[in-house]
């Protein structure tokens, strides 16, 4: 009881903490600042407070209310199609696939698409096929992720789809407890597990990243899961109802930008149609009416809900090295990028809310650069060093606010420590690679990491 009330109490200082520096801004910091640094300060302190406040105090994990109002008891009325694309994975995908056959959950099948591998991935996943563990979908040519899963979606027996990531692996009891979830509530039409790196102790990258897989997940997709609007059901566990995806994966897999097909974003497009199937469904249905998706299924069209669930859990490998991870950030901007484009044009039809916190996301990060530069280079150079110092604890107290929940989240562990330096990392060098990003958004090459 008395680390319950402990823990409590570091959520309370939290919250106050953040209204303090919000007050703080309002009444003394900004007085003499442009306009724009105004808005921007107030509105980046306001959405933390409100995103924390919502994640500590509102979140419940549909994992636990399916379970009160079920008794404990499952239907088991799904089946389940656990898939995964793999492409030169030869030291991981083992792994992978271990912890799908794994799983608690009897009513599945496991289906993995080699995505033309160059290296020994293929000899080892013929001894899985050869074993009868595993369907294997082998393609002579690389096709990219998207397509690859569709030709798994394709053969799938199942009405719920467990997609993975090839350098992932899921808790034993992930695709149970997301069932429960389906099971209990039948306009769910997504749900994201819980993500953490699993090469976290490796060195002080990875560890800084793992800091940050937590907070993304128990803070950010717990604020839009209250609302049932989780935005990109991450790829190392994305668990989709089959009639809320299956008319739109020739929309997916045929993905374009710019003119040209569009090779990242995957996870994020997969749940825009998800949250958007109401709105933008009868569109792409037409579209691709000929389509073997289409023609043989006409699934009704509509907004499905889309959550997260802490208690399912999954670990994923993250870069080991700064170039790895540069890439990786770029991809991920790109993927950025093109869903404000996508996902945009719709969520504002969501709850006010997270609609609000989605769009002022978007703007928080185009400007972040820009305000980077006004405090770190602009105003040293006008003689005023002081605001690039206070800029930067500014900066390291938001790392400290999400290391403390990081530290809520995972008690015995000291990781908490790494993510103030994340935020410093993010600030100095992840959110000026939005311009770059921008600049090389129609190159599509693909790499891990």
């Amino acid at each position: 009881m008395r680390d319950l009330f402990k823990w409590e109490l570091v959520k309370v200082l939290i919250v106050l903490a953040i209204l303090a520096v919000l007050l703080g801004k309002i009444f003394f910091g900004l007085e003499n600042a442009p306009i724009f640094l105004i808005i921007y300060g107030i509105g980046v302190t306001l959405a933390l407070g409100v995103s924390f406040l919502i994640a500590f105090y509102y979140y419940q994990d549909p994992y636990v209310l399916a379970m009160k109002d079920s008794h404990g008891k499952s239907r088991e009325k799904y089946f389940v199609s656990c898939m995964v694309a793999v492409r030169n994975e030869e030291e991981n995908i083992a792994r992978c696939i271990d912890s799908m056959l794994g799983q608690t959950y009897q009513k599945k099948e496991v289906i993995v698409v080699n995505d033309a591998s160059t290296d020994g991935t293929l000899k080892i996943l013929e001894e899985y096929k050869k074993k009868k563990k595993i369907k294997l979908i082998s393609l002579p040519n690389n096709v990219g992720k998207k397509r690859a899963l569709a030709k798994a979606m394709a053969v799938a027996q199942g009405n719920i789809f467990a997609h993975t990531d090839s350098d992932s692996t899921w808790s034993p009891c992930a695709v149970e407890k997301i069932v429960r979830i389906f099971e209990h509530d039948a306009e769910i039409g997504a749900v994201s597990g819980h993500g953490r790196a699993l090469n976290r102790d490796q060195n002080f990258l990875t560890r800084i990243q793992d800091s940050w897989m937590e907070g993304q997940f128990s803070v950010r997709k717990a604020f839009e899961s209250v609302f049932a609007a989780v935005t990109c059901v991450s790829g190392p566990l994305a668990v989709f109802r089959k009639e809320a995806v299956y008319n739109f994966i020739p929309a997916w897999e045929n993905d374009a930008f710019l003119g040209q097909e569009f090779k990242f974003a995957t996870d994020r497009t997969m749940t825009g149609f998800v949250l958007g199937g109401g709105t933008i469904g009868k569109k792409m249905k037409n579209k691709y009416a000929e389509s073997p998706f289409v023609k043989g299924h006409d699934y009704p069209t509509k907004n499905w809900k889309v959550v997260y669930s802490k208690a399912a859990k999954s670990l994923t490998i993250v870069p080991d090295t700064l170039p790895k991870f540069i890439r990786q950030q770029v991809r991920w901007k790109k993927s950025f990028i093109k869903n404000i484009f996508f996902t945009g044009k719709f969520y504002w039809r969501r709850p006010v809310l997270p609609a609000f916190a989605y769009y002022a996301h978007i703007v928080f990060v185009l400007m972040g650069p820009f305000i980077s530069f006004h405090h770190l280079i602009y105003l040293p150079l006008k003689g005023d060093a002081y605001a690039a110092i206070l800029y930067l604890l500014g900066v390291i107290f938001v790392g400290f606010m999400f290391g403390l929940a990081y530290k809520i989240e995972n008690k015995d562990s000291h990781g908490w420590i790494y993510r103030p330096a994340m935020s410093v990392m993010s600030t100095l060098v992840v959110s000026w690679l939005v311009f770059y990003s921008a600049l090389t958004i129609r190159k599509m090459t693909w790499t891990r990491g």
